[in-house]
């Protein structure tokens, strides 16, 4: 590989025009900050399957390439077609956002510049600082979950007055602690930064669930192959917060949770 880094984003539109645009001008602000020490790669997948618009933006400092699907083929489903098409192998470090995201100019410098990291990471969770919940969303998940609360989490979907008891209970007294860098079970789906050794061995997402519990799944593609998942809070993005799932209705939500634990059950656990 060159001395300068490859970096590419693989991001999902969903009925997000506006903060798509918004969230590439911050991108254009970051890859110019990194003062031509990394090269930028930003693909997007426009999942908008009604009122669907061309995409027209002019890149500044990266290049940009759309993939107009016109269907809506969730998250991962949306970046494993892309991912078909360009190798995630050419690239040193790889993005999978939304795109209700604002990247801190420092982002890709602190990025690329820390050489104390440990060979076998292969996911690096930073700073997503949530606006709305004014906190950071990472680390995620500290620890890996036992089946049996998983096996709760299914049963909560599949009875939804369970789990709204849940979240006006035990979720909203946990209590938001502050963590040092370091390594963790998994990040927070919505700014995903994985290496090319995640590539190397775990091979292009895989995930047949519409939305969901993409985190887990990452977690124990690195926790199958021998790979680390550490939480980098010198990097930081801003999250505006559920652009796309806020258009869902509670049933369809319901049961992407639910096919999502389930998935994650059988063949993982």
């Amino acid at each position: 590989m060159t001395d300068n880094k490859r970096i590419a984003i693989f991001c999902v539109a969903y009925h997000s025009y506006p903060e798509l645009y918004h969230y590439l001008d911050t991108i254009g602000h970051a890859a110019k900050a990194t003062d031509g020490k990394a090269e930028m790669d930003v693909f997007v997948a426009d999942n908008s399957d009604r009122q669907s618009q061309e995409i027209t933006y002019t890149p500044h400092h990266f290049h940009l390439r759309v993939f107009p699907f016109h269907q809506n083929l969730g998250y991962f489903g949306a970046v494993r077609k892309m991912m078909e098409e360009v190798s995630p192998l050419s690239y040193d470090y790889i993005v999978i956002s939304n795109v209700d995201i604002r990247l801190a100019e420092d982002t890709f410098i602190r990025l690329i510049s820390d050489e104390k990291r440990e060979d076998n990471i292969g996911w690096i969770a930073p700073q997503i600082f949530s606006i709305k919940e004014n906190r950071d969303r990472n680390p995620k998940i500290m620890n890996r979950y036992a089946l049996r609360k998983l096996k709760l989490l299914r049963l909560s979907y599949q009875y939804p007055v369970l789990h709204r008891l849940y979240t006006m209970t035990a979720y909203k007294t946990k209590r938001l602690i502050r963590r040092e860098a370091g390594k963790v079970y998994a990040g927070h789906g919505s700014f995903i930064i994985l290496t090319h050794q995640y590539f190397e061995k775990c091979g292009i997402i895989d995930y047949p669930v519409f939305l969901f519990d993409e985190e887990i799944y990452l977690a124990e593609m690195c926790r199958t192959h021998q790979l680390s998942v550490y939480y980098e809070p010198q990097i930081t993005v801003h999250d505006e917060d559920h652009v796309s799932t806020e258009k869902m209705t509670s049933s369809f939500y319901y049961r992407c949770n639910y096919e999502a634990t389930n998935y994650i059950i059988h063949r993982f656990y």
